[in-house]
């Protein structure tokens, strides 16, 4: 059974690079991970707490990396350790034919990384 410190370990070998977000008043700071591929994807982990994380693989629209322009392919949320079990040996490398690629609805209540919201077009 992994520990905290085990999965951010693992982050950090499979490529995940951090920082520090402060907190607005009344809101406490976060941890963001990030993990760049080949155009157009990106992965990306929030902490907010040992018993809460998010991440996601975003698709960079046209090359630009403008927030608004970010759309889910995928997501999960749970602890740190589930989350980053999830990402690091579930979430497939983004040229494996298995790997999501299409825009999915992502649920208002999941807290995502600053900027990334998926605006689903049906």
């Amino acid at each position: 059974m992994w520990t905290n410190d085990d999965a951010l370990k693992q982050l950090a070998v499979r490529g995940f690079h951090g920082i520090p977000l402060t907190g607005s008043p009344g809101h406490s700071g976060m941890i963001l991970l990030t993990r760049a591929w080949d155009e157009p994807f990106r992965d990306q982990v929030v902490i907010r707490g040992a018993d809460e994380a998010t991440a996601c693989r975003v698709q960079i629209v046209d090359g630009v990396d403008v927030p608004r322009r970010k759309d889910c392919v995928w997501y999960s949320a749970g602890t740190v350790v589930e989350v980053a079990d999830e990402i690091t040996f579930h979430l497939p490398h983004p040229g494996n034919p298995h790997a999501p690629r299409s825009v999915i609805a992502v649920p208002d209540t999941l807290a995502l990384p600053p900027g990334v919201r998926a605006d689903v077009h049906a």
